[in-house]
């Protein structure tokens, strides 16, 4: 999500801590803050694209990490508001950072919210970056619950509806894809696409290829994008068995590897995002280069679009 999105969905889950406006009332300000305090990752930008997107939603976006957040936002909100109880500062913190952890989880790129027991993104893939209904519904319970009640009430209830709504059509457009796609599939990701509201992205793997397309919310219109060969599994051994390899596969769960020789000798493995299409490209990539006697020689990330690279170590 955006920080503007987390930043109002902050401010209206303080606005249940009490009266007054951000800035006298402690409790409201830990809520926004926490909202917000997850994506201080963006630090790692410093050190360039591959250093970032390796941490983003990582240690930050953990129960552990969260809390630490959490207690060090109180301890300065503590300070500046002196003769308010810390730990129910440093509760309506944690309730933002939570707020955060939460909307991340209901887009396709996830959180590691279970780090470090868990080192994997969770991710529904439900809800959109941008979402004008979760904007909505925070904007009215910031602006009137403290004046009116019912209409909190009435947009919290409307937006579980909309949520409700998109699983309930995730599910039959799966079924859907299932029926119309000419070939046997055995997993079917379906994600919302980047450039429109009601349509869904989607990754189908069948036994030799990877089909990717977009289908409608309403399933009136149903395109295969790109149909995929998959790769063989000594390729994709090889390639797994670098640092940039490892990265990338944590980094999307959902990703094609092609392999082409280059002049020279050189040979050069191709890792492909399936997760993000825009502009009638894939968002992001990976390169892998080896010689002759297939030791890997170069290995690049290709973040964002044509022309952003970042050399990695072998």
């Amino acid at each position: 999500m955006d920080p503007i999105t987390h930043a109002l969905v902050g401010l209206a889950a303080g606005s249940f801590s009490g009266s007054g406006s951000v800035l006298e009332n402690p409790l409201a300000l830990g809520c926004l803050i926490g909202s917000v305090i997850p994506d201080g990752d963006i630090i790692m930008q410093y050190w360039g694209d591959y250093a970032y997107l390796k941490n983003h939603r990582g240690a930050s976006h953990s129960l552990v990490g969260i809390s630490v957040l959490s207690a060090a936002a109180a301890f300065l909100i503590d300070f500046i508001f002196p003769g308010n109880n810390f730990w129910s500062i440093f509760l309506w913190t944690f309730i933002g950072c939570m707020t955060h952890i939460g909307l991340d989880i209901f887009n396709s790129y996830g959180a590691k919210i279970f780090w470090p027991l868990y080192d994997k993104k969770i991710g529904t893939g439900l809800m959109l970056s941008f979402d004008p209904f979760l904007i909505a519904a925070a904007a009215i319970v910031y602006g009137f619950n403290s004046s009116n009640l019912m209409y909190t009430e009435m947009s919290v209830a409307a937006f579980v509806c909309y949520l409700l709504f998109r699983q309930y059509r995730k599910v039959r457009v799966r079924s859907i894809l299932i029926r119309n796609i000419d070939v046997p599939v055995c997993r079917i990701v379906l994600l919302p696409s980047l450039t429109g509201f009601f349509t869904w992205d989607f990754i189908a793997y069948s036994d030799q290829e990877i089909l990717t397309g977009y289908i409608s919310m309403f399933a009136r219109k149903l395109e295969i994008r790109d149909r995929l060969k998959k790769s063989e599994s000594w390729v994709n051994d090889l390639v797994m068995d670098t640092r940039l390899g490892q990265f990338f596969k944590d980094f999307s769960q959902e990703y094609h590897i092609s392999w082409e020789v280059l002049s020279d000798g050189v040979q050069q493995v191709t890792m492909t995002d399936l997760r993000y299409y825009i502009r009638n490209r894939y968002m992001h990539h990976a390169t892998v280069q080896f010689n002759k006697e297939m030791k890997p020689v170069e290995s690049v990330f290709h973040p964002y679009r044509d022309g952003r690279n970042a050399k990695v170590p072998i």
